[in-house]
């Protein structure tokens, strides 16, 4: 690497007068000169001839002044070669070279870069703008010469001859104290001001090449055609669309360049003069056919002779057998327009989705007998381009043509080669669309793109969220919020930081908002909004969902109206709640269930949370599933996606996922009556849990948290009836009738809908019973009018639901020993007890006295 031989500046050196100079003309005299010459030498020939004045040879001796001017700036001035002698002055860009003063300071630098179009570039760009650069450039003339060094350094170390005014931006940064953090509010890092600089480069590089005139065999090439009407109305000259409007396709990352020389080999060498492109969608296979044919159209490409300037046709593969539906229709018209091919003898003709040649189905035909023994034969050149899964179904079926095609294989680019291939051709979107992409919009976009667009590769992938993101640009501008925000209102999402202040107090407010609709359950709810402050805060792992909870505890106390209430409160209503009953996925050969792809199963889990990602999944029962089942949900839980039936990865990384049981519920209940809490018990109760096998450790190890909860009592029970009577008023409120129920009516209420074993669930029924049965009955007698309230007492309570003694009491019995030669011992399904309860054990006082008999606690 070499070195610069002086930091100094010499601002009267010649090269220095040219800049200043070039910038003069650069301006309105060089838009006027070309007319102010012509104009000159018009009027010098009209005095010479017409008039018959010699003062005619002045103006055309003006005239060649103004043309030689002309020709001085654009072949010198305009890009100023680098000078000798190695200092600033020989080594800055002729535009910001032109634009400084004899002795400048940093901030006379930045006020350059901000002029001239490459400093304007990594505004438009990176976000370095020149209001940014001048409030970190300094005004002192002593500091200029680090500022120097570190250009110089950025420009070595980027390959440059030249320190442009987007080096100078890069500079100016990195002299600034702490400029890591000044750049990381706008979402760059010290690589990313490198890759703006690259990117300005190509960019530079392309506009070039496009200008530039390439030989691409005129009117030559043309003549050596033959008749080929039915070509011209199936198929797409590229290489007429290259020749025409100069260079179409950019293809300078590794793996496309060795597909194309893998092209060029192949139909040079003279053996069977065929290819076949094998890859996923959007992984570059039409790009890389016109990017080869575009070496085929350069004169100067080394490409054998017998392919230079032949022409590459695709052919419309769906417009052929819409105009021959039949079967024998469709043969005869294929093969007539590859005979026209072989007669024009420098034609290669390329069929894109060629699997629809060769299977049968809707929209597709095949036609294996009459391309087989074409390609066999290798003499007329052709490629073919489909996807991996059926070109191996296609082999299965028939090997012989698999085993005639050469196969090239155009792999998904990497993150470089992505960011490069978007880079370079952007630009026709942002012509079209009349936007400006931003280096964090396509960074950006690579990210989710992996994360959320199924079904292509990239940097197919990556390219169909950025081009959704320009109808989300902001003033023009294509950013990184641009790219969040089409994939939040496409896929219904949230992938931002949580920045609006609703969002920000919703957030802040979480427990307050879920305990308008549930009662108590503060660990469990507190856990959940935890997992959502994180992930909108943007400190969570991102390769995860959400958050993963495990809640145990009895039926009826809340587990499943917490997934709800989440899926109302923040993600956007229980339609977003996906909602499994694992007891239905008992068997091994259920899984495939579990992963079906949508179009067969639009009710799997892989189908739901692919058409709705930003969800609460919820896995009830989940103790009742098969193990092959549970094997399969730990990939889910530990790295935040499933695999569906076509191999596709489903990601759950913007979902909350929920497995509920009832596992151990009597036990949870036990410990509570005893006088335990919640947290006493908790990591003895999950140790008794892998004990009994009801679970193993590497499933339970996969959750976030595991949560216990705990039943209601009656206190809790009785606010669990006013949200019971509130959805009851809610349903009324269509019909304009209304409900209140007495205080005494209400104790009635939980004192008869009260049962540790089944939580709330009782006392919904005993409010349809006693409630909403009695409102039924006088709206329809007529006895309430809209408007009006019924209000129930406790006497009319008492007659609905009858005598006292006609509801059991709850058998809260011991469950004894079915285990022989086992005393001692309490059993359930599932669940083996070898030890009772000891509360030394727990760190508790001893409350023997609420322990039963047999010094065992029942689990049924």
């Amino acid at each position: 690497m070499d070195s610069v031989a002086s930091v100094d500046f010499n601002y009267h050196a010649l090269r220095a007068q040219q800049a200043r100079f070039g910038r003069i003309l650069s301006g309105v005299v060089a838009r006027l000169l070309p007319w102010l010459s012509g104009l000159l030498w018009l009027l010098g020939i009209v005095l010479l001839i017409v008039e018959r004045l010699s003062v005619g040879w002045l103006a055309c001796a003006l005239g060649c002044i103004a043309a030689m001017i002309i020709v001085f700036y654009e072949w010198h001035v305009k890009n100023l070669p680098v000078g000798k002698g190695g200092d600033m002055t020989a080594l800055l860009a002729g535009d910001v070279l032109g634009r400084l003063p004899a002795r400048p300071t940093p901030a006379d630098v930045a006020k350059a870069v901000g002029e001239v179009p490459s400093g304007q570039f990594m505004g438009a760009r990176l976000g370095l703008t020149p209001s940014l650069l001048n409030s970190m450039a300094n005004d002192d003339p002593n500091m200029i010469r680090d500022l120097w060094q570190t250009a110089d350094d950025v420009r070595q170390a980027n390959g440059m001859a030249h320190i442009t005014a987007s080096v100078l931006a890069v500079a100016i940064v990195r002299n600034f104290p702490n400029f890591e953090s000044v750049i990381a509010q706008i979402h760059l890092d010290t690589d990313d001001l490198d890759c703006g600089i690259q990117w300005q480069q190509r960019l530079w590089a392309l506009i070039d090449r496009h200008g530039h005139r390439r030989r691409t065999g005129g009117i030559a090439r043309d003549w050596s055609f033959g008749w080929i009407p039915l070509l011209d109305r199936f198929g797409q000259n590229i290489s007429e669309q290259i020749g025409a409007h100069g260079t179409v396709s950019v293809v300078d990352v590794p793996s496309h360049t060795e597909a194309i020389d893998q092209l060029v080999d192949t139909f040079g060498n003279g053996g069977r003069q065929n290819a076949v492109l094998v890859g996923q969608s959007g992984s570059g296979k039409t790009t890389v056919i016109r990017a080869f044919a575009e070496r085929l159209l350069d004169a100067e490409a080394h490409v054998p002779e017998n392919l230079r300037f032949r022409q590459v046709f695709i052919l419309d593969s769906a417009t052929l057998i819409a105009a021959a539906p039949g079967r024998g229709e469709l043969e005869n018209l294929v093969m007539q327009v590859l005979s026209e091919a072989y007669d024009a003898k420098n034609i290669i003709i390329c069929l894109e989705d060629a699997q629809l040649f060769f299977e049968e189905g809707t929209g597709a035909v095949d036609l294996s007998n009459v391309l087989q023994p074409i390609l066999d034969a290798g003499k007329l050149r052709i490629i073919l381009s489909m996807d991996e899964q059926r070109f191996l179904e296609i082999g299965q079926r028939n090997p012989a043509l698999v085993n005639a095609l050469n196969r090239i294989n155009i792999a998904e680019t990497n993150e470089d080669e992505t960011l490069q291939i978007l880079q370079e051709q952007l630009i026709y979107t942002e012509a079209s669309r009349h936007v400006t992409f931003m280096y964090q919009a396509v960074k950006e976009a690579y990210r989710l793109a992996l994360r959320y667009v199924h079904d292509l590769a990239m940097p197919g992938r990556a390219f169909k969220l950025l081009e959704s993101s320009a109808g989300f640009s902001e003033s023009g501008l294509v950013t990184m919020n641009s790219v969040q925000r089409a994939i939040e209102k496409t896929l219904d999402v949230k992938v931002s930081v949580a920045s609006d202040a609703a969002d920000r107090e919703r957030l802040l407010n979480m427990e307050d908002l879920i305990h308008e609709r549930m009662v108590n359950q503060v660990r469990a709810v507190n856990v959940v909004s935890d997992a959502l402050r994180r992930a909108r805060a943007g400190v969570r792992n991102e390769n995860r969902p959400i958050g993963t909870f495990l809640f145990l505890g009895p039926t009826g106390v809340g587990k499943t109206e917490l997934s709800k209430a989440l899926a109302d409160v923040y993600f956007g209503g229980e339609g977003k709640l996906i909602r499994l009953d694992l007891n239905e996925f008992v068997r091994p050969d259920d899984v495939a269930r579990l992963i079906a792809d949508g179009a067969d199963d639009p009710m799997s889990l892989t189908a739901q949370v692919m058409k709705q990602p930003f969800s609460v999944v919820l896995l009830d029962e989940i103790e009742k599933a098969a193990p092959e089942v549970l094997t399969t949900l730990l990939q889910l839980l530990d790295e935040g996606i499933l695999r569906d039936a076509k191999n596709r990865e489903i990601s759950f990384r913007d979902a909350i996922v929920i497995a509920t049981s009832n596992a151990g519920a009597d036990r949870i209940r036990e410990y509570i009556e005893r006088g335990y809490q919640l947290e006493q018990f908790e990591q003895q109760f999950v140790n008794e849990l892998i004990s009994s096998n009801q679970f193993r450790p590497e499933f339970l190890n996969r959750f976030d948290e595991i949560v216990l909860f705990r039943p209601f009592t009656q206190a809790e029970l009785l606010k669990v009836l006013e949200l019971i009577l509130a959805g009851v008023n809610k349903t009324l409120a269509a019909q304009k009738v209304s409900v209140a129920v007495d205080d005494d009516a209400k104790q009635l209420l939980v004192q008869r809908g009260y049962d540790p074993r089944l939580g709330a669930r009782p006392m919904r029924r005993v409010v349809q019973k006693a409630v909403e049965n009695t409102v039924a009955k006088q709206v329809l007698s007529g006895e309430i009018m809209p408007g009006g309230t019924v209000q129930v007492s406790r006497q009319q309570v008492e007659l609905a639901l009858g005598s006292s003694d006609s509801i059991p009491a709850p058998d809260t019995t011991p469950v004894a020993s079915s285990a022989p030669n086992a005393p001692g011992v309490s059993t359930a399904p599932g669940l083996i007890y070898s030890e009772p309860i000891r509360d030394e054990s727990l760190g508790l006082v001893d409350n023997s006295d609420q322990i039963p008999p047999n010094n065992t606690l029942p689990l049924n």
